[in-house]
């Protein structure tokens, strides 16, 4: 059986929005990945020798958004569920009308954090076309409802696996997506309860490659089209709560250039935003008996490009 229409759809000139979004959100959304996203190219770099130059001190503003932080990812481990909801919006404008695109993800449900479990409800409108889905995700299998079929499909246990690589931390792993907001470095501030983050510079961009790979499957894109991209802005923001320190809400909102065909840019502002609630206070997640005996989905999303 062949996984229902929504994952199958495949990049085009105008519809280049989101093969990826349309098998990510259905899991997860958008958001930084902890697997299979982009690498900091500084990452494979040879240990610095002692005669190399010494890195700047972090500014008194940035030192105090870090140490908020660091709170906030050490509450985060704490959290072993939770309900929430997030959402994407994407806008592409090219050279002409005819490429370009408008995607809105919108999706809430419930976590438990270990082992990884997910139930969410995803309401995808891809220019013209809306998608109405229930996505549950267990160690086992990944199961949907598509309401348009009326029925339930189910992965094998690893093509699973891969799947799970497209969820967004910010959706399942709270203090790693916190971990990663601290990378971002100089520009990080923190304003009460509020830390932002404003800039467009090296460590903005690998910020960026990782919430690519789940909002636009970035490692799945030719590595031309990839190394195309150019980050005009990003702006961060997250909130704690004020007694546990845990985040209670997030916002990424970035600007920047893409080319897929070469020589013809086009510009894409995309914004993902989501919240958390009834931290460690969520109802289990339990797969319908229906799911279970259901049939078992092709995941090749390689389909043809006759469309």
């Amino acid at each position: 059986m062949k996984m229902p229409v929504l994952p199958l759809f495949r990049y085009s000139s105008r519809s280049l929005l989101l093969a990826a979004v349309l098998t990510a959100a259905v899991l997860g959304g958008a958001g930084c990945s902890s697997s299979g996203a982009s690498a900091d190219p500084s990452s494979s770099s040879p240990p610095a020798s002692s005669a190399a130059t010494p890195q700047p001190s972090p500014s008194p503003e940035q030192s105090e958004a870090v140490k908020a932080l660091k709170q906030a990812e050490t509450a985060a481990k704490s959290l072993k569920n939770y309900y929430f909801k997030m959402d994407l919006t994407q806008h592409l404008t090219g050279e002409s009308a005819d490429s370009n695109s408008n995607v809105t993800v919108n999706s809430n449900g419930r976590v438990e954090t270990s082992p990884l479990k997910l139930d969410q409800q995803v309401k995808s409108v891809i220019d013209e076309d809306t998608y109405d889905l229930r996505a549950i995700l267990t160690p086992d299998a990944y199961y949907m409802y598509d309401k348009d079929l009326e029925g339930w499909s189910r992965t094998t246990k690893s093509d699973t696996a891969e799947m799970v690589k497209t969820l967004s931390d910010f959706q399942v792993d709270p203090d790693q997506a916190l971990l990663d907001v601290q990378a971002l470095g100089d520009g990080l501030r923190l304003e009460g309860d509020k830390i932002t983050f404003e800039g467009n510079g090296a460590e903005a961009k690998a910020f960026l490659e990782k919430v690519l790979e789940s909002t636009l499957g970035l490692s799945g894109l030719e590595q031309k089209v990839q190394d195309s991209i150019k980050l005009g802005s990003l702006k961060v923001e997250i909130v704690l709560d004020p007694v546990k320190r845990w985040p209670t809400s997030y916002r990424i909102d970035s600007t920047m250039t893409i080319e897929y065909e070469a020589g013809k840019p086009s510009t894409l502002k995309q914004t993902f935003w989501g919240t958390y609630s009834k931290p460690n206070a969520a109802e289990p997640v339990v797969v319908p008996a229906a799911a279970k005996d259901a049939p078992e989905i092709d995941s090749d999303v390689s389909g043809d490009d006759s469309e």
